[in-house]
C-alpha cells in the first residue's frame, strides 16, 4: 500500500532536512513569533535577554539545549509538590506525610544523574525537610486557593505576547486576590528588592487579565528558608515592567544579540560557544546539541514508522469488518477508511 494521499510527506535524513520535508507540519512561523506576529516571551526570556542577549539566541532562538542542573530539578520537584498540595477539591489541610508523597510522586531526576547516590539523596532529604517547614507554616492558616499554575498569555502593546504560569492564586474574605511565587533557592530577598522584581510585576499584570482586576499583594514566598516577603501592588513599577516587554520584543524583532558578559557567565551553558569569551563553534562544542538532535531524528524514525504500521494494521482490519458486513470505526482523520477503500 503506497501513502500517495498522505496530507504531510514525512521523511527521515540522515542529514539537515531540506526545507518543506515534514509538509504540513512544518512550523508554521520563526522562532518565537507566533502567527500573529508577535514575539512569545516569558518573564524567564525577558531577564536572559536584559542579562545577555547572546545567551538569549542560543536559548531561544537557537534553541540549544543547555544542561540539566541539580537545582532546577529540585526545584521544579518542590513546585509540583505545592500544586498537588494546593490543588484539591476538598478543603482539608492534606497531611505532611501526604505532602512528602506528593514530592515523591513528582521527583524530578534528570538533573542529579551526574551525581552519585549519596549526593541524590541529600537533595531529596532537603526538599523533605523544606516541605515539612512549609506545611508547618502553612497548615494552620490553610484554605483552598482561588487558582494554582494559572497559566496566561499576556499582550503587551503590539509586539509581544507574555506566557506563562502563576504559581498560587489566592482569595481573601474580602474578594481580593494575592499572588503567590515560589522560590527554592537559599538567599531570601529583601522588601526593597521584591518590590522591584519584574517577575512579580507581570504576573501582576497578568492577574488583571486572567481575573478583571489587579491583585492586593504580591509575594515571594522562600521555600527553603521558610520566609514570606509581601508587597502591596502601589510597590510595583507595572510601566517599567511593560517598557521591559517591548525593549525585549524589539530587540529579537530587529536580531540585536550582542554578548553582555557578566558575572553569570561562569555558569552560562553556553560560555564555549560565545563569541566574548573567545569560543568558537565546533563539532565538540557543540556536543549536547547534536547528540539531541541525533536523538530526536531517530525518534521522528521510529514514530514514523510504527505510524505507517498502525495505518496499515487499522486499513487491513477494516477491510476485514466491511467484508463480514460491519461498519468500522475511523480514526479521527479518516485514514482507514480511505485507505481500504483504495484512495491512498
Amino acid at each position: 500500500m503506497t501513502d500517495t494521499a498522505a496530507p504531510a510527506v514525512l521523511h527521515v535524513l540522515d542529514g539537515p532536512e531540506p526545507p518543506g520535508a515534514y509538509g504540513e507540519l512544518e512550523p508554521s512561523s520563526p522562532p518565537l513569533i507566533d502567527d500573529e506576529g508577535r514575539v512569545r516571551l516569558s518573564f524567564s526570556r525577558v531577564d536572559t535577554y536584559g542579562n545577555c542577549p547572546t545567551k538569549f539566541r542560543y536559548a531561544y532562538v537557537d534553541r540549544l539545549p543547555g544542561q540539566p542542573g541539580p537545582h532546577l530539578s529540585f526545584g521544579t520537584s518542590v513546585h509540583a509538590a505545592l500544586e498537588t498540595f494546593y490543588d484539591r477539591k476538598l478543603p482539608d489541610c492534606p497531611s505532611e506525610e501526604d505532602l512528602l508523597g506528593y514530592l515523591y510522586d513528582a521527583w524530578d531526576s534528570s538533573g542529579f544523574v551526574e551525581l552519585s547516590r549519596e549526593e541524590q539523596l541529600a537533595f531529596y532529604r532537603h526538599a523533605q525537610d523544606a516541605l515539612r517547614r512549609f506545611h508547618r507554616r502553612a497548615a494552620p492558616t490553610y484554605r483552598l486557593p482561588a487558582d494554582t499554575e494559572a497559566w496566561f498569555e499576556l499582550p503587551i502593546g503590539e509586539l509581544a505576547t507574555v506566557v506563562g504560569s502563576i504559581d498560587r492564586v489566592d482569595v481573601d474574605d474580602d474578594g481580593e486576590l494575592h499572588v503567590i511565587d515560589y522560590k527554592t533557592n537559599r538567599k531570601v530577598k529583601n522588601r526593597e528588592r521584591v518590590a522591584g522584581s519584574l517577575q512579580l510585576a507581570i504576573y501582576a499584570l497578568a492577574c488583571e487579565h486572567l481575573y478583571g482586576r489587579l491583585p492586593a499583594t504580591v509575594c515571594l514566598d522562600f521555600v527553603v528558608a521558610g520566609v514570606e516577603v509581601r508587597v502591596g501592588i502601589d510597590e510595583l513599577d507595572l510601566d517599567a515592567a511593560r517598557a521591559a516587554v517591548t525593549e525585549t520584543a524589539e530587540g529579537v524583532l530587529a536580531a540585536r544579540y550582542d554578548p553582555t558578559p557578566n558575572r553569570l557567565c561562569d555558569w552560562c551553558d553556553f560560555r564555549a560557544l560565545c563569541p566574548a569569551w573567545g569560543g568558537a563553534p565546533d563539532a565538540e562544542l557543540l556536543g549536547p546539541a547534536v547528540t539531541e538532535l541525533t536523538r530526536l531524528r531517530r525518534q521522528v524514525a521510529r514514530d514514523v514508522r510504527a505510524l505507517r504500521e498502525l495505518e496499515a494494521g487499522v486499513a487491513s482490519a477494516s477491510e476485514s469488518l466491511r467484508e463480514r458486513g460491519l461498519d468500522p470505526v475511523d480514526p479521527p482523520d479518516g485514514r482507514a477508511r480511505e485507505a481500504a477503500s483504495g484512495t491512498s
